[in-house]
């Protein structure tokens, strides 16, 4: 087992949040957030699962973790 995928997994959770608001509760600046999720909410919400995908293939052996 390759414990180097959960870095991807936890990386790929954490910005799926971000993108979807649930992260951060109570933002310093809540207009710099909103503007960055508009910006970059909808690639974000595409592009984590296949990372948190790619971390579990890596975290299963499937992926040699250097690539």
């Amino acid at each position: 087992m390759n414990i180097e995928g959960i870095i991807p997994i936890l990386g790929g959770i954490y910005g799926y949040f971000l993108a979807t608001g649930y992260l951060p509760k109570k933002p310093k600046e809540p207009e710099k957030m909103e503007i960055w999720r508009n910006k970059f909410g909808g690639f974000m919400k595409k592009a984590c699962p296949f990372l948190v995908v790619f971390g579990l293939l890596q975290l299963l052996g499937f992926i040699p973790s250097s690539i």
